[in-house]
């Protein structure tokens, strides 16, 4: 018979649990705002706000305060009379030029003038219908990720957040086929639930089966649902071309509040029960470096719970310093804790955990490096150099130096599809993206596109970042083959898709400029090509 693991998930940091309650404030918030609306807000009053009233009461906002911070901090003062009914929403607006369109923070207050809701740093330079909402309404944390940025709902809702119906009796059971696998072989998890739980917000569905597996820098999240015995059942292909590597997985399986778990080892040669027999101890860490500053996760597997018995460990240091030690019990079974990483006078190399259950003692390691950036304002990257059709970019970057809020973000192609022949696509528009990319606070950021499904869109891309303390560029290629194409080094290049020609063939000329010149419009600089006989 097989044993099941237990996971201990050891952060020595305490978790935060957030329920749907918690989730939503006691408090009239400003649910909506769109700082610049499609027009011109110097001309028209177009700028607008939106209230929402999360509690259950009718409350009276009469004499209240819609400030902005900013610039010229107009403040309108609500009409009296004014009510907000329960889970409903006040749209205002004002005078022109209420808020600013960049670095904007908006407070509501009372009519005591204390603050009732604030807003977080805004910033909007798109003049178009996109507003900043929160991602539910009345949801808040007091964190700039409660909010998104997104098509208006204006005097309407922006969500609800999900909740599920409670049922204390629900349980799940996992298993897989086999304890232990090679490389190649499938996977199969399955189990059953006792009864169907059912989600009654933001619409009436029926729940889904979570299984989630992790091992070795692995980790998967499947969701499915049972079928009318309330069985479930799913595989996985353990190649290692999928990211699948010698280890220890563990696979939690969540439905309707309920969690049961699961492990099975996949490597070279089969390792049948050693688990069972052996009453093994492991621990490992979610990733091998770390730098100042961030939160490693350490996790733990063993064969036999012990009752009041605690898992024991602590953390040293290259120097052999003892920065962090603990005793953690068992709650359903699991331990869960976080390790910050102090930027403060870091010590770099490499440290040691010890871990301590019972009589079994087990030993785990990583490093702190530097964070080491280059000496300029902006890096960027993309996850590829070359790309098919049809195919996402993931730009990333970071900034360096100085921190802001936004970047300016300009992708366009290099090739002037327009001035083509047909033969080549001549007659289409360019490709041109112009975004604006938030910073995170660490100063880096992402952005995705992906590449248009037609042959026009072969050719090169330059992806820029700019903002006043700078600006950096990459340039892409697409084309047909990409695990073929080799990056060109040179300033300009040239080449024909053969070499010999008969009469009445159509000659296909192509090239790589490195450093293309930039253009405000659609427009690109044109190349000039001449074709001469051998004598001249």
């Amino acid at each position: 018979m097989k044993n099941i693991i237990i996971l201990f998930s050891i952060l020595l940091l305490s978790g935060l649990v957030v329920t749907a309650s918690a989730q939503s404030t006691n408090h009239i918030v400003i649910n909506e705002i769109d700082i610049n609306p499609p027009g011109d807000d110097s001309k028209s009053v177009l700028e607008w706000i939106e209230l929402y009233n999360p509690t259950s009461s009718k409350i009276d906002i009469s004499g209240w305060q819609i400030a902005s911070t900013t610039a010229l901090k107009k403040t309108m003062t609500i009409s009296p009379g004014t009510f907000i009914e329960p889970g409903k929403f006040l749209t205002f607006s004002y005078q022109s030029l209420w808020f600013a369109d960049s670095n904007e923070i908006v407070e509501l207050k009372d009519k005591n003038g204390m603050i009732v809701d604030k807003t977080p740093l805004l910033s909007d330079p798109k003049n178009d219908l996109t507003s900043w909402q929160r991602i539910y309404d009345g949801y808040d944390l007091d964190n700039a990720n409660d909010w998104k940025f997104a098509i208006p709902t204006a005097g309407s809702s922006n969500g609800k957040v999900t909740v599920t119906e409670a049922k204390a009796d629900v349980t799940v059971t996992v298993s897989t086929d086999k304890s232990s696998y090679l490389f190649g072989e499938t996977a199969t998890i399955k189990g059953n639930i006792s009864k169907q739980v059912f989600i009654t917000a933001p619409y009436f569905h029926a729940d889904e089966i979570s299984v989630k597996i992790t091992g070795p820098k692995y980790d998967k999240t499947i969701s499915l649902y049972p079928d009318l015995n309330l069985n479930y059942k799913t595989s996985l292909n353990l190649q290692q071309v999928l990211g699948v590597d010698k280890g220890v997985y563990l696979v939690s399986v969540t439905y309707g509040g309920a969690t049961s778990q699961t492990s099975f080892s996949v490597g070279d040669v089969i390792v049948a029960d050693v688990i069972a027999k052996n009453n093994t101890l492991s621990i490992a860490t979610d990733k091998s470096q770390y730098l100042p500053g961030e939160t490693l996760s350490l996790t733990g597997l063993t064969t036999e719970a012990i009752p009041f018995e605690g898992l024991k460990f602590n953390i040293k240091d290259p120097s052999g310093k003892i920065i962090s030690t603990g005793s953690l019990y068992p709650t359903n079974g699991k331990f869960s804790t976080n390790v910050y990483i102090t930027p403060v006078t870091p010590v770099y190399g490499t440290y040691q955990i010890t871990g301590e259950y019972f009589d079994k003692v087990t030993l785990a390691f990583f490093e702190v490096v530097k964070d080491i950036k280059e000496a300029k304002a902006i890096s960027i990257w993309t996850d590829k150099d070359a790309y098919a059709l049809g195919e996402t970019v993931t730009v990333t970057g970071r900034l360096n130096n100085v921190w802001v809020a936004f970047m300016n973000l300009e992708i366009i192609q290099t090739k002037n599809a327009a001035l083509a022949t047909s033969a080549l696509g001549g007659g289409n528009s360019g490709f041109k993206i112009l975004d604006t990319i938030k910073i995170s606070g660490d100063g880096t950021f992402t952005y995705s596109f992906k590449i248009p499904d037609s042959d026009v869109r072969l050719g090169d891309y330059k992806i820029s970042v700019s903002q006043s303390l700078g600006s950096a560029s990459k340039t892409i290629h697409t084309v047909s083959n990409p695990d073929d194409y080799i990056v060109s080094t040179e300033p300009l290049s040239i080449s024909t898709d053969k070499v010999i020609y008969d009469l009445g063939d159509t000659m296909t000329i192509s090239g790589f400029i490195k450093n293309p010149v930039s253009s405000s419009t659609y427009q690109t600089s044109s190349v000039t090509i001449s074709i001469s006989h051998e004598d001249g």
